[in-house]
């Protein structure tokens, strides 16, 4: 909290547990020691590795969403979770093969050899580590739908054990697809089960799954770490889902854009202190709209605050919004959910605080 007042930065890393936890670090003296993150911290990274992304929407493995009938098709979650680390392992594969074009290119520009020998080393430099490691970040988005379509409320001790038996069925059918691809393909070049036998994920994977543990060791794995959660702002945009494994935002809420009062057929709703004219609109969550049409609510309609407010408490996206989740529990939530995760999970964990002037 000081440092989002002080310098706006916000941001907390736990970097003892980063290095105790990764995998690639059991690789350090090979140039895979963790250095930093990238920008929104849900991969640490090594100088010159890639930061690879692929999010699993799981709203879509709810079947009879929002009903008395939901459930969650771990079956088909799982099958998926396995393509989806073979996608991101081709996707390693098509950088290789633009970073070739890339200093193919470098080779051939017209400028003289000793301008454009640091520009090709750095290439280099990334192809090599690209090659030896294969890096993925196979991760999620739609958290909080799922959790809301199941009719469980984010923010509980319910809500955190699901999510979290989601979580290890991906970790679990990822890596068995990891494992799968290095008998067909081969294990990522520096591989070595002596080097990661104490590391505390692979020990959970072991735990966990003691045939995949004992297939791992005999042969290999493709990818040196597989699995991430990214804030997925973007990509829950284009699927009108909750991001990552974040709540909701607000499942209603009103926003204002700035119009032209000269115009015709333009409602001004909100003067500011300039002058500017605004007009105020409704925005549902996509989510919570094909809850009220589960559920026999008329989604045309125009309803009033009083009546939004009573929709909102009926619906299983009640007191689960990024301003009603406890952080303590958001905390919580994530640490166990980390557990199934090998890089990191960026999350955003909302707080009212009190600033205090010392006279």
């Amino acid at each position: 909290m000081h440092n989002a007042w002080k310098s706006a930065e916000p941001g907390v890393l736990f970097w003892d547990t980063i290095i105790k936890e990764s995998l690639p670090d059991c690789y350090a003296d090979l140039g895979f020691r963790t250095v930093s993150t990238n920008p929104c911290g849900e991969i640490p990274l090594c100088p010159y590795d890639s930061c690879r992304l692929l999010s699993i929407n799981l709203f879509a493995y709810v079947k009879n969403p929002f009903t008395k009938d939901a459930s969650f098709d771990f079956e088909l979650f799982r099958k998926h979770s396995g393509l989806a680390q073979r996608l991101m392992d081709d996707i390693v594969d098509l950088e290789m093969e633009k970073i070739e074009l890339i200093m193919e290119k470098i080779k051939n520009d017209p400028q003289s050899d000793e301008v454009k020998l640091a520009e090709y080393h750095l290439w280099e430099k990334i192809k090599e580590k690209s090659g030896k490691g294969r890096r993925t970040g196979v991760g999620i988005t739609a958290e909080g739908d799922m959790i809301a379509a199941m009719g469980l409320r984010y923010g509980t001790e319910e809500a955190t054990a699901f999510s979290v038996e989601v979580h290890k069925m991906l970790a679990l059918s990822a890596y068995r697809s990891s494992v799968t691809m290095a008998q067909e393909r081969g294990a990522f070049e520096i591989f070595d089960a002596k080097r990661e036998a104490n590391n505390p994920f692979i020990l959970r994977m072991k735990e966990a799954d003691p045939q995949l543990y004992a297939d791992m060791v005999k042969y290999g794995r493709r990818n040196i770490a597989c699995l991430t959660i990214a804030p997925t702002g973007t990509t829950s945009l284009m699927t009108q889902t909750t991001s990552g494994i974040e709540p909701v935002f607000m499942p209603v809420y009103t926003r204002r854009r700035k119009v032209n009062p000269n115009d015709t057929d333009v409602r001004v709703d909100y003067i500011d202190e300039v002058g500017d004219s605004f007009e105020e609109y409704i925005v549902y969550h996509k989510k919570f709209m094909d809850w009220m049409e589960i559920n026999g609510f008329d989604t045309s309609k125009k309803y009033t605050q009083t009546e939004i407010n009573e929709l909102v408490k009926r619906s299983p996206y009640y007191k689960a919004t990024a301003n009603d989740v406890d952080w303590l529990m958001k905390v919580r939530m994530q640490g166990a959910i980390q557990k199934w995760i090998d890089h990191s999970i960026s999350v955003t964990v909302t707080c009212q605080t009190t600033l205090m002037k010392y006279w």
